[in-house]
C-alpha cells in the first residue's frame, strides 16, 4: 500500500510538473510571439522634419498625400500607388513631370492644395514642402492631421538624403536603397565618362527671363557632373536677391561668350521656344559661339527642373549633348 501511495504522489507530482511546464512554455511561446510581432512591426516611428518640429507616425501610413511636385516623383518610386490618395495635378503634364504615366491611377490631383480638399481624403500622413501656406498647414493640424514637411535642400546630396527619409518615414528603406543605388551606378558611369575627356566645355544654363544659376544649384551640379564648366561661377557672378540665380543681360552674355547654352520651356508641344528664335536672329548676339556654332539646347523640363532623384537624367542629357560634341 505505501509503494502504491508513493507511486501515486509521484505521478500526481510528475503531472502537476508536466502542466506548469506546458504553462510555462505557452507563455514563452506567448512573449516570443509578441516579441516577433513587435520587431516586424516598425512603428511607431519619432522623426523631426524640415521645420525641426518632431513628428510621430504610429503606424505604416497608407493614405498619403502629395502636395508638391517633386514629393509626387519620389512617392510613386517609393510606394505601392494604391497608397497614394492625393498628388499635384501638374504631376500628370510630362513636359514637366517624370512621373506623368504613374500618377494616373491616383483620383484626386491638387490644381492648388486646400485643407479642405486634403481633409476629406482622410489621410493618415501628408508631406509638405517649405513654402505650404500657413493657412492650410494650420488648418490640417488643427484637423490632428500628421504633416511632414521635407527638408528644403534640392542638392544631389540633399535629394539622396530625401529619399532615405522618406524610405525610412514610410518602411519602404528596400525601395529607397533601390533607387539610391540607380542614382549612384549612374552618377559613377557620368564621371567615369567625363574623367577619360580633358577638355571642358564653357556652359551657360540660361531662361527666357535671362537668368542663370550658380554652382550651388541642382543644375549647376549637373553642368559640372556632366564635364562642362558653368561659366557664371567661372566669372564669379551671384544674383542680387537671389544669389544663386542671378540675372544675366544680354551684354554680359556676349562678355560671358560660351560655347554651349542650354535652356528649358515648359511647353509640350516640342516647338522651338519664341525666345530661343529670338535669341539665334538677335544681332547683338550673333558672336556668341554657341550661338554661332548652333550650340543653343533645349533640354527636357522635366529631367532638368525637378527636385527629386530624377537630377540625374538631367545630368545625363546635358553628358550626352557635351560629349557628342
Amino acid at each position: 500500500m505505501k509503494f502504491v501511495k508513493s507511486l501515486t504522489i509521484s505521478m500526481t507530482a510528475a503531472l502537476l510538473l508536466a502542466a506548469c511546464g506546458g504553462e510555462e512554455t505557452k507563455e514563452e511561446e506567448k512573449q516570443q510571439e509578441t516579441t516577433a510581432s513587435e520587431e516586424a512591426s516598425a512603428y511607431p516611428k519619432t522623426f523631426v522634419d524640415g521645420r525641426g518640429v518632431e513628428v510621430i507616425i504610429e503606424e505604416k501610413p497608407d493614405r498619403i498625400v502629395s502636395t508638391t511636385l517633386a514629393v509626387d516623383e519620389y512617392l510613386v518610386n517609393l510606394t505601392d500607388i494604391e497608397n497614394i490618395v492625393g498628388v499635384t495635378a501638374i504631376s500628370t503634364d510630362p513636359s514637366i513631370s517624370n512621373v506623368a504615366d504613374l500618377t494616373a491611377p491616383v483620383e484626386t490631383k491638387f490644381e492648388k492644395v486646400t485643407a479642405e480638399q486634403v481633409i476629406a481624403l482622410d489621410p493618415d500622413l501628408v508631406i509638405i514642402p517649405s513654402y505650404v501656406n500657413p493657412e492650410v498647414l494650420n488648418q490640417l493640424e488643427d484637423a490632428g492631421i500628421v504633416t511632414y514637411q521635407v527638408v528644403d535642400d534640392a542638392s544631389f546630396a540633399g535629394i539622396i538624403e530625401t529619399v532615405e527619409t522618406l524610405g525610412d518615414l514610410l518602411d519602404e528603406e528596400e525601395n529607397a536603397d533601390k533607387l539610391i543605388a540607380d542614382y549612384n551606378e549612374r552618377y559613377a558611369a557620368i564621371e567615369e565618362a567625363v574623367a577619360k575627356d580633358e577638355d571642358e566645355d564653357r556652359v551657360l544654363y540660361y531662361t527666357e527671363y535671362l537668368s542663370s544659376v550658380t554652382g550651388n544649384t541642382s543644375i549647376g551640379e549637373m553642368i559640372e557632373l556632366a564635364g562642362g564648366t558653368n561659366v557664371v561661377v567661372e566669372a564669379g557672378i551671384v544674383g542680387d536677391e537671389y544669389p544663386d540665380y542671378p540675372n544675366v543681360s544680354k551684354e554680359l552674355l556676349v562678355d560671358l561668350n560660351p560655347e554651349f547654352i542650354f535652356t528649358t520651356a515648359w511647353d509640350p508641344s516640342g516647338n522651338e521656344p519664341a525666345f530661343v528664335t529670338e535669341w539665334k536672329n538677335d544681332p547683338a548676339l550673333a558672336n556668341v559661339d554657341a550661338i554661332k556654332n548652333g550650340h543653343i539646347y533645349v533640354l527636357d523640363s522635366a529631367n532638368v527642373t525637378t527636385a527629386s532623384h530624377y537630377v540625374i537624367e538631367g545630368a545625363e542629357d546635358m553628358f550626352d549633348i557635351l560629349s557628342k560634341n
